[in-house]
């Protein structure tokens, strides 16, 4: 691929990135600035002819990159389209697959995932591009693989409760735990809101 070809895929991935964030739903408005600046940013570089000529190949990979990071570490539906989007279009973007890193490793990649696949899944699965991906094993062991997640952060969560203390090792885990169980709106179904008024209280009062 030359490097004007290179320039243009770019540019036209900009276009669907632009689109998605701008339909987005789900995005908070900080974040759809930022997403939205960082486009404005790659495309100054790119539509400038002055500038093009300046740029080696490193670099035009480095604008890539920056602006698939998001695409490439997130699940949810808006992901999703990106890269259905991606594929009708013929680019040739290589993808991250944080799913298949689940399925390989029977755990998500870190909490920020695993908070996409409980909120999503359920969407996600239903789409003719996943059900194209996946068989329906894969489909069936990601729903496992979500349940074990969520099993396990509340047991974290009911072991310091019962203590009233957070162990120092495993006061990261707690924070992603709350994390994890505010974001997806799954407090109500395990605790009563004494019990969630508590565990803020522990982690309010933690000494490490």
């Amino acid at each position: 691929m030359t490097k004007t070809e290179k320039i243009g895929q770019i540019l036209r991935t900009v276009e669907i990135h632009e689109k998605i964030v701008n339909e987005s739903t789900e995005m908070e408005n900080d974040t759809k600035s930022h997403f939205l600046n960082l486009s404005e940013f790659i495309k100054s570089c790119l539509n400038d002819k002055s500038k093009t000529e300046k740029l080696n190949s490193y670099q035009i990979n480095s604008l890539k990159n920056e602006l698939l990071t998001y695409w490439n570490e997130t699940i949810s539906v808006e992901t999703e389209k990106f890269w259905t989007e991606v594929k009708n279009e013929k680019l040739n973007l290589e993808r991250k697959e944080p799913l298949k890193f689940a399925l390989s490793k029977n755990r998500f990649r870190n909490v920020e995932q695993g908070i996409g696949a409980r909120k999503y899944w359920n969407s996600l699965k239903s789409l003719e591009s996943i059900q194209h991906e996946y068989s329906d094993l894969e489909i069936k062991k990601i729903d496992q693989i979500i349940f074990e997640d969520e099993k396990k952060r509340i047991g974290i969560l009911k072991k310091c409760l019962a203590k009233k203390k957070i162990p120092k090792s495993q006061y990261l885990k707690f924070g992603e735990c709350v994390a994890y169980f505010g974001n997806c709106g799954l407090f109500e179904k395990y605790l009563t809101e004494k019990e969630v008024t508590e565990l803020y209280t522990i982690w309010e009062n933690f000494k490490s």
